[in-house]
């Protein structure tokens, strides 16, 4: 019996599709803490004697998905916590324990937040060339009374989009202070699921758009404002 397990072990450390131990050390975030559910994969696959290929086999994932997943880089989305716990052959309860699955549905909530609040920032400045727009439009072509009529509406709208950007954007600063997250490039890594201190893509966007983010704005911002001044004298010209 004592031979068997020897052997065991040798075939294991051989198998390239098997785990060693050295490929397969607790990486730890900027903080220092792996995510609870990061730890409880990792227990759990061990446990089953399974290496992260196989692992990776039964969730219908690259095994760097695995490793991204224990290491707390990322986390696995609703489909493939299903397979985890049908592969583990336990309850999706289970897998996800109390302080797992809170962990999840704080980083899910942020994360809709952040969302939100950039979605209505657009907003706010989309509204404000396009009522700039309208209410040209409407002094130019329309009756006084209806003019005004409008531009009151839209001043209406105006204000309502304001303040829930303004209300948004301070909680989404509030996350960020929480998470970390000091520039453009942290929060969209938040966003996609990657951990503070993993590495990230080496794609256009991660290395040279999201970096020079601000700028981009500017410039499309300076756009935007020139193409609206653009269109108001021609309709003066009209």
């Amino acid at each position: 019996m004592w031979q068997e397990n020897v052997v065991a072990q040798q075939t294991r450390s051989e198998d390239p599709g098997i785990d060693c131990a050295k490929h397969d050390g607790p990486d730890v975030n900027s903080s220092g803490l792996t995510s609870p559910l990061a730890k409880r994969i990792r227990g759990l696959r061990e446990g089953a004697g399974m290496s992260q290929a196989r692992l990776a086999e039964l969730v219908l994932v690259s095994r760097q998905t695995v490793i991204n997943w224990e290491k707390g880089r990322t986390l696995p989305d609703a489909e493939s916590l299903k397979r985890l716990s049908a592969a583990f052959g336990i309850t999706l309860d289970a897998l996800l324990d109390e302080r797992s699955e809170e962990y999840l549905r704080q980083t899910a909530r942020d994360r809709r937040a952040i969302k939100v609040a950039i979605a209505l920032n657009c907003l706010w400045m989309l509204e404000i060339l396009v009522g700039i727009v309208v209410t040209s439009i409407a002094h130019k072509f329309l009756s006084p009374d209806q003019a005004y009529a409008i531009s009151d509406t839209e001043n209406i709208v105006h204000l309502s989009i304001m303040i829930a950007s303004i209300v948004a954007s301070w909680k989404m600063q509030g996350i960020k202070i929480e998470h970390n997250l000091e520039s453009v490039v942290d929060v969209a890594a938040f966003l996609e699921g990657y951990e503070p201190g993993a590495a990230l893509p080496q794609t256009f966007v991660w290395r040279w758009l999201l970096p020079h983010w601000t700028l981009v704005t500017t410039v499309l911002s300076i756009c935007a404002i020139a193409w609206t001044f653009v269109l108001l004298i021609a309709l003066k010209l009209a």
